[in-house]
This record gives C-alpha cells, structure tokens and sequence, in this order.
C-alpha cells in the first residue's frame, strides 16, 4: 500500500505534527542524532501500540504489528517527499 493509496487524514497529521514538535522541544535546543529522535519515535510508538493492546488476543496484536510494519516505509516516502526528513545520506544529520 502506497500513501496515495491511503490518505492520511487531518486528524492524523495534526497528531503527527504536533508530535514532531514536541519531540524537537523536548531536546531544549540541543544537538540530537537522527538515530535519537528516531529511537525514541519507536519508543512512543511502542508503548502506544503496546497500551492499546491490553485486550487483545496474541493473533490481535501480531496483526496489529504486521500492518505497522506495512505501513512504516510507505510513511517514510511520504515524509521524504515532503520534505520533513532530512537526507538520510547526509552527515550532519
């Protein structure tokens, strides 16, 4: 699946940019690696997913997982074509 294949909402991009900013205030104005702020991306992400999970069967949770993973890179592109992530082949980044 392709983000032209699925739009993303509203909704869910005010989310995504709020979060993106709070991220970057969080580091109060310090130099972070991109591997940092991506770390602790997942980290969010996880305890999310984990959190909303607390009901669900394990085939639940293993497809809730399966589609993250799907989605993960098709969100990637779209936010490289945006230009909200940096060059991952840059050095200072």
């Amino acid at each position: 699946m392709t983000m032209a294949e699925s739009s993303l909402s509203d909704g869910s991009m005010r989310v995504a940019e709020e979060g993106i900013r709070g991220m970057i205030n969080a580091t109060a104005g310090a130099t972070v690696t991109s591997y940092l702020m991506i770390e602790a991306a997942l980290h969010i992400l996880a305890a999310w997913v984990a959190s909303s999970q607390t009901k669900s069967t394990a085939a639940e949770r293993d497809a809730d997982v399966e589609e993250l993973q799907g989605l993960l890179s098709s969100f990637i592109e779209f936010h490289r074509v945006a230009k909200w992530l940096p060059d991952p082949y840059r050095m200072d980044n």
